[in-house]
């Protein structure tokens, strides 16, 4: 299920930047990792916490930093050349199914948000 809603980004996301970014689709592949790297983020801040590391804020953005651009590189090579694929896959979806697609495209990107929200609140 989470496979698909990355890949369902992918496609709305490609799709509402086709005529900019063509099959390439930077865009979708650049929101697909802000949404993992979204996801990776309240892992880093508790496994901070939980080691105790007492990392400057230079370290720690150089780390984070790293990570997003490996983040990157690997949602690049995921989706390289899969546009076409994911367009024939999802061609036909009728409006109700594109609303709710949509929806769960929203709900997805600011779910990590709020499990940011709880690990920090458990660790103050």
């Amino acid at each position: 299920m989470m496979r698909n809603l990355f890949d369902y980004a992918f496609y709305r996301t490609a799709k509402r930047h086709f005529k900019r970014d063509g099959a390439e689709a930077f865009t979708a592949v650049l929101t697909v990792s802000f949404i993992v790297f979204l996801y990776y983020f309240p892992l880093h801040s508790f496994l901070i916490d939980i080691l105790d590391l007492k990392l400057t804020l230079l370290y720690d953005k150089i780390i984070l930093s790293f990570i997003g651009l490996f983040i990157f590189f690997l949602t690049r090579i995921r989706y390289k050349e899969k546009y076409f694929m994911y367009r024939d896959k999802w061609i036909n979806e009728t409006k109700r199914e594109k609303l709710l697609g949509e929806l769960l495209i929203v709900f997805f990107f600011l779910s990590p948000l709020l499990l940011m929200f709880i690990v920090k609140s458990l660790f103050k």
